[in-house]
């Protein structure tokens, strides 16, 4: 650790003199864009934003694609069992298309980001259904295998997406980005209508006064509120805000109307809340939300790591997320295959969350800054864990439902994965902020740090450009303070071992 009385001089190294004249826009993007894009593999933010002049509102086409998804998600499993599978499923290829295809036409940033909104709506469908669907025509003890084989077949289009959406952008314009997914959303519509035999027989007649309106409207708000919050906060707005106590405040009053509505006023809720008493469903709830939360904590930190500690670029740093991915595969289909010869997955959610601790126990005392290839690899036990959790907590959520109960709580499951995504990401970052700004101020004085310290704080193509004792001071407080979101990861990856001993085993 460096000594804390350490003192700057202005040009000591010919630093401090030298980056308090470089103030390109360029170098300005935050820490959280950089790498939460890099996880979503929204390609081309910054050139759309660029093209409007709205630099600054860059995030928000990522964050408007989450949003939709995250209002939609509990509300189509309810709705898909009103008017069916395949329509519902329908309905949704035909909104992704049609936000692709606004977002693609657009003539202003805000139009463009209405299309992601759109096709997040749409999206948050085709992975729902997808799920049902596969519970409706599948054994349960060949769900956990059909679920590693989307899995991975998700994780390969979200890693193709990255490369091939940078060469079309060069190649052709970001407008096609948007505007050549709507043929393969033709092709799957199609692919549905023709190949997707299936029939599911509703309690009822369909109609849509069956539709919980007000609940819907309730829900939707309140979690577009709680995302907004989570997604923005400590990056467009500082946590203790008017604007995050809005937020707050609005989505938890929304989400407490919300429960009133649907014990007490609803015929037929959107979202049944006796679901979750019923056995497996909250503890499977509460193990995917802890598990995704811890691996996509590690997914952050991981190209932010190579890029301050190596100077890597942004493609090589995202490349050290490969590692990951082949574990969360290889975690998959050892859960499918055991499940299915086994019809065992309460012992796979024990596992689980020990499994990715290992990552996380390796990062805290071997990632110091000079990390070689093969400790790299340490995060291969987390993307494993991460694998067994979802595959085994899905069946185990499923495992004791009712038929006519698990399209329902496939929604319920699934709004959970994208509210653990965001807060894996948003969680990660605070801790990081606070701790790198925690240790700067500790270790950095004299004239221009404070110049120092703010802009290594929020970019770190600066810290990529400094050298000599400034840089050796900065890259230390910065392992230091990405040191505490290992153990809160691994804090939420044994607490979803610990929680998994309460999950109901039976027998498929």
């Amino acid at each position: 650790m460096v000594d804390e009385t350490t003192r700057l001089n202005p040009g000591e190294n010919g630093n401090v003199a030298q980056y308090q004249t470089i103030s390109r826009p360029s170098d300005r993007q935050s820490t959280v864009h950089e790498v939460s894009t890099s996880i979503r593999t929204i390609v081309a933010v910054l050139l759309v934003s660029s093209e409007f002049n709205h630099l600054q509102d860059a995030s928000w086409l990522s964050t408007a694609y989450t949003l939709g998804v995250c209002a939609a998600q509990p509300m189509y499993g309810r709705l898909s069992d009103i008017y069916g599978r395949k329509i519902l499923l329908l309905v949704a290829y035909v909104l992704f298309g049609l936000g692709c295809v606004v977002s693609g036409v657009g003539r202003d940033l805000w139009t463009v980001i209405a299309g992601r909104a759109v096709s997040g709506i749409g999206g948050a469908g085709i992975m729902t259904l997808g799920s049902v669907i596969i519970t409706d025509v599948v054994p349960r003890r060949e769900v956990a295998a059909w679920r590693a084989y989307i899995n991975i077949a998700m994780t390969l289009g979200r890693s193709a997406g990255g490369p091939v959406g940078g060469w079309l952008t060069d190649a052709i314009g970001w407008r096609w980005l948007f505007l050549l997914q709507t043929p393969f959303i033709a092709l799957g519509g199609i692919l549905v209508l023709t190949k997707l035999n299936i029939t599911y027989h509703a309690a009822s007649k369909a109609s849509i006064r069956r539709v919980d309106f007000l609940g819907a409207a309730l829900l939707g708000t309140s979690v577009i509120s709680i995302v907004a919050l989570l997604d923005r906060g400590g990056h467009a707005f500082p946590w203790v805000s008017p604007p995050a106590i809005l937020l707050g405040t609005t989505g938890l009053t929304l989400l407490t109307l919300f429960i009133w509505v649907e014990t007490r006023v609803a015929a037929e809720p959107i979202f049944d809340l006796r679901i979750l008493r019923r056995l497996n469903v909250a503890a499977s709830y509460a193990i995917a939300f802890l598990q995704i939360t811890s691996q996509l904590g590690m997914l952050f930190s991981v190209p932010l790591y190579f890029q301050v500690t190596q100077r890597a670029s942004a493609t090589v740093a995202g490349g050290h997320l490969v590692p990951a991915v082949v574990g969360n595969t290889i975690g998959g289909l050892i859960a499918g295959t055991v499940i299915r010869r086994t019809s065992r997955y309460k012992t796979l959610l024990i596992l689980a969350g020990l499994v990715a601790a290992t990552s996380h126990i390796l990062l805290y005392t071997r990632w110091t800054g000079n990390t070689n290839l093969a400790e790299s690899l340490y995060i291969i036990p987390g993307g494993m864990g991460t694998g067994l959790a979802s595959a085994s907590a899905f069946v185990a959520m499923t495992a004791l439902l009712e038929p006519q109960d698990i399209a329902m709580a496939t929604g319920g499951y699934m709004l959970i994965v994208s509210l653990a995504m965001t807060t894996g990401v948003t969680m990660t970052n605070t801790v990081l902020g606070l701790g790198f700004r925690q240790h700067l101020q500790q270790n950095l004085h004299g004239p221009g740090s404070e110049k120092i310290i703010q802009r290594a704080t929020s970019d770190t193509n600066y810290i990529a450009r400094l050298d000599g004792l400034v840089r050796e001071i900065v890259v230390r407080c910065f392992v230091d303070g990405l040191r505490n979101t290992y153990l809160i990861s691994l804090v939420f990856a044994v607490l979803g071992s610990m929680l998994a001993f309460t999950v109901r085993h039976h027998r498929l």
